[in-house]
């Protein structure tokens, strides 16, 4: 880290307003020493679990804007391990490698996006350290980790490892987690570099601030503010500086009744600019959506989301998102338009437990924010097969055909994926 870097940090707001958050976190906490596995004893890396991840991928992409077709085999191994508890204390150490195998008929570079005859496949060669992390736990209801890390918040639609990349996205930096108070959960982090999906380690200053609380069994209410310093943080904008804050809230749950459960989501969030982020960053978030399961076999629901626009300058961005959990497989709205997106779906899933097997289909159709252009619409279907412990099959099929208000390819993408981890 540069002389520079280090007064950046100290003095950044956040990060002071972090230190403070982390503290009174710590303040909040009854203070009893949590239970240890080795506490009584000397540590021993040795003792703890093996971290082995492998997943080989077969890919196949069409684009009907592109003169060749994307096809070829991507995989993933994680190797590392984790120790057992000691005074509190746990370390992580884990490692990944990512590559294809045989032919290479297909681009794997972003930066040949437009140029390149092949269509995009963004999993490219990459050796480096995983999650590598030490945690400490010591004090009960407190969780302090420090380190590389994965990001999970809430349904991973503002910030997420976007796992479905052979490479997934991790952050550096110290988050804090503290479950002492009933039925809640208080989050502080702070992280100052970002290794993307593509394996390069970015500078940033993201401080994340979340409040979670459960007022029934199986309801969770939630509020956050996100703060993400970054300039050149992915969204394709051609602004200089997409430096953004977030103020949300959501609740999410299920209502039983017999046999059957009626799921429910509500989100709502303000995208501002910060940190000297473009003026004309400035839009809402909601999301809407509901339906029923029954005997948590069968799931139907029907949602709505929009990521808005200010008046055609400027759409809503999600640049640390699981781009493959929302708006469809195939990636087309990777970047929001100008003029906003707003997604309206259909999901089923059906379990089938004598095998193991799950079926998975989704209809989207979409709209502009400003204006109500047509964007087109997509199908996505899956089956997944867990066949072993550990092992899961996943066969996927998407499909995005343009609609008349924008000028967009056709896409077709087809993935098999084998998971294995212990």
């Amino acid at each position: 880290m540069t002389r520079k870097e280090e007064e950046q940090r100290r003095h950044d707001p956040h990060a002071r307003i972090l230190a403070c958050v982390i503290a009174a976190l710590s303040l909040v906490t009854p203070g009893a020493v949590a239970a240890q596995e080795s506490e009584s004893g000397a540590w021993d890396p040795s003792h703890g679990r093996l971290i082995l991840e492998l997943r080989p991928r077969y890919n196949r992409i069409d684009e009907s804007d592109k003169e060749e077709r994307t096809e070829g085999y991507t995989y993933r191994a994680v190797l590392g391990w984790q120790t057992a508890p000691w005074n509190g204390l746990r370390f992580t150490a884990s490692a990944i490698h990512t590559d294809h195998i045989g032919a290479k008929d297909f681009n794997d570079d972003g930066a040949l996006f437009a140029t390149s005859e092949y269509p995009l496949l963004p999993d490219p060669r990459y050796s480096g350290l995983n999650q590598t992390h030490v945690e400490y736990s010591g004090i009960e209801g407190l969780r302090l980790r420090v380190g590389r890390q994965q990001i999970r918040m809430d349904n991973q639609r503002w910030v997420s490892d976007n796992d479905f990349r052979q490479i997934p996205q991790l952050f550096d930096g110290v988050e804090a987690r503290n479950t002492s108070l009933p039925d809640t959960e208080l989050l502080a982090a702070y992280f100052w570099h970002q290794r993307d999906t593509s394996g390069n380690v970015n500078d940033l200053r993201l401080t994340l601030l979340h409040a979670a609380w459960n007022p029934l069994p199986g309801h969770s209410l939630a509020a956050y503010g996100y703060f993400h310093d970054q300039p050149v943080n992915g969204a394709f904008t051609g602004f200089a500086n997409n430096s953004y804050k977030v103020w949300g809230a959501r609740a999410e749950g299920a209502f039983p009744a017999a046999d059957f459960e009626f799921p429910y989501t509500l989100e709502w969030a303000q995208q501002k600019p910060y940190a000297g982020g473009d003026s004309r960053i400035d839009a809402d978030y909601w999301r809407l959506g509901g339906g029923l399961t029954w005997r948590r076999d069968v799931t139907l629901r029907y949602d709505e989301e929009l990521k808005g626009s200010n008046n055609g300058r400027y759409g809503l961005q999600m640049p640390l998102t699981d781009f493959y959990g929302f708006n469809g497989w195939t990636l087309h709205f990777f970047n929001t338009p100008f003029q906003g997106l707003h997604d309206r779906w259909v999901t089923l899933r059906a379990a089938y437990a004598p095998f193991n097997l799950v079926f998975f289909g989704e209809g989207h159709k979409f709209r502009s924010d400003f204006r109500d252009l047509d964007f087109g619409k997509e199908t996505d279907m899956g089956v997944f097969w867990s066949f072993w412990e550990g092992a899961v099959l996943r066969l996927q099929h998407a499909r995005y055909d343009p609609g008349s208000g924008q000028v967009a390819p056709r896409i077709r993408k087809t993935w098999v994926t084998l998971s294995y981890t212990y």
